[in-house]
This record gives C-alpha cells, structure tokens and sequence, in this order.
C-alpha cells in the first residue's frame, strides 16, 4: 500500500514493490569514480555514532555483566582521492566482534579488521557505558558489623586506537564528589569567631575525569581506578543517608576542603604511585567545580606526558 500521487506524476510508481531484490552490480555506487568537493586531503576520523550496543564486561570479582554502551567506531580516510566508507559495514563489524562478546576482545577484533579492510593506517573505537556497583554508608548500619549499602553508577569509557599495526587502550571515569571550598570556608569561620554571625563555607558537587593508558594484558580493574578516587578525595557524593550519614559527610567535607586543583594535584600523585608501579603508561586528570558561589564552574587540567590525552573539560 502506498499514498498515489500518480495523478501528478505520472511516471512514477507510487507503491512498494516488496518481492522486488536488485542485483548490487547494477545499482549506482558513488565510491566509483567520486565527485570530490572541496580540498584533497586525507579525513581523520570517518564513522559512526553513537550506536546502541549490549556488550559484556569483565568485573572484578572475576563475573562478567551485559551493560548498554553507546559505541563509535572510525578509520582514517587516508587517500585523499577516495570519497566515503560503508557505513553499514562498520556496523555490521561491531554487531559481529564487539556485540555480545568481552570488550577489550572485541575492540581489539574489530579495530585491526578495520583498519585492514578499509586500507587505513589508524582506527577507532570507543565504548560509553555507565558502570554500577555498590557504595557503603557512611555510618548508618542494618546491624553492629554490617553498613548499609546503595548502588551507584560511574559514567566509564573504553576506547581502543589502532596505529600502523599497534594498539592502545584507555579507560576513563567520571567521579562526582563534593568539594567545599578552603576560601569560604576560612571566611565563613571568621564571621562566627569574631562577630557571633551565622555563615557556612559554600559547597559544590564537583566531577573528576580521571582517564589511564593501560596495557590490555594487564587489565586496570573499574573497581580499582574507583576504589583510588574514594581513597583520594573521599568526599563522593552519597547514595544511603539518614541523619547520622549526612553529620558524617559535612564533617567530611570539612576535614577535606579542596580547590579544583588541589584535586588534579592530588590525584596526579596517586596516578603517579601506579605509573611508577608499571600499572598504566599514562593518564590525564580533568576536574569541574560547580559553583555554588559563581555562574561558572572552576575547572583544573594536566597530565602525565601527553597533553593531547587530557579529558574534556566537562564542559
């Protein structure tokens, strides 16, 4: 069934032909002998995103879980007189070797084929996900030995970049926590010292971008890129608070007051303490305070080596 429009145009046929199937050879192909616009230079990053994909992830207690991710895989068009890539193709290739299958597995998989398939000396692949898994109270128990627990999610991203035959592999995560500011609160401490006058020191949720190089062979475990983040700044934002919880994080927060860059500083020390252990081969710290006091946000930027590895600024 169609809409007939016929009686405008007469030349055309105004309904589905369901049992038709062309034979590819003869349908117009515009990778042949291409109209070429603009300059010729080789493209970057030619593909596809976001695409919607179940895939399987390690956990460290030795279990793996099936998250959604939102996946991106490109090459580089490196030929400067070439023009377009199948797209379908790429997605084809991700059904095939990342969807359903362990993720650093797959990702390697479907770079290298890739890469050889479309001729191109790079590729890449990125996998966004949100990660869940468990956060204890802070003081609140069920009985004297058990803390309650909640379940959080870590915004992570996996991506794989294949270069002339190698491959390297990061994993990123966003850590929200809150930072009470040193300034505000030193201000706000003297108003009641000398003058009896109520003030509080203003206070933020804040996100750290922490991303690591990792050798593949030597997995960084999510947990454990966490697991540095709580020990480091353990002001995370709370998911199980009664009374008792939120006394404990506002004496928290004020046992940790913290600048945008003393987090960056902080954190740079501990990444640091697992470059030395042979751990991870770089990493980059991102870091947004969301003013409470401003309207904008106070953010903080470095890295090991590579300042074209830092994170976004979470902007």
């Amino acid at each position: 069934m169609g809409i007939d429009y016929s009686s405008k145009m007469p030349d055309l046929v105004f309904a589905y032909d369901e049992l038709f199937r062309p034979d590819d050879a003869t349908l117009p192909d515009p990778q042949v002998d291409p109209v070429l616009p603009g300059a010729r230079v080789p493209i970057r990053k030619v593909g596809i995103a976001p695409v919607d994909l179940p895939i399987i992830v390690h956990r460290r207690d030795g279990t793996t879980q099936v998250l959604q991710a939102e996946a991106s895989l490109y090459c580089s068009l490196d030929n400067p007189d070439a023009k377009g890539l199948n797209l379908s193709r790429l997605y084809l290739l991700m059904h095939d070797k990342i969807e359903n299958h362990l993720t650093i597995d797959g990702m390697q998989a479907a770079l290298k084929e890739l890469a050889e398939r479309q001729g191109s000396k790079n590729a890449y692949c990125k996998l966004r996900f949100k990660y869940p898994w468990n956060q204890r109270a802070l003081r609140s128990r069920d009985n004297v030995d058990n803390f309650l627990t909640g379940h959080i999610a870590y915004k992570t991203e996996i991506e794989g970049r294949y270069h002339d035959g190698k491959t390297r592999f990061f994993l990123q995560i966003d850590y929200v926590y809150s930072s009470t500011c040193p300034c505000s609160f030193e201000l706000a401490y003297d108003a009641r010292k000398h003058r009896n006058q109520a003030a509080n020191a203003h206070s933020q949720r804040s996100v750290l971008r922490v991303k690591v190089e990792f050798d593949p062979s030597k997995i960084i475990w999510i947990e454990d890129l966490v697991e540095l983040c709580r020990k480091t700044i353990p002001t995370e934002v709370q998911i199980v608070v009664k009374r008792r919880d939120e006394q404990a994080f506002a004496e928290l927060n004020g046992a940790n007051l913290l600048f945008s860059e003393d987090v960056c500083r902080l954190m740079h020390q501990g990444l640091d303490g697992w470059f030395d252990k042979g751990l991870i081969q770089d990493f980059s710290i991102a870091v947004s305070h969301e003013e409470s006091l401003h309207p904008w946000n106070a953010i903080a930027v470095t890295s090991k080596f590579d300042p074209l590895e830092k994170p976004g600024c979470l902007q």
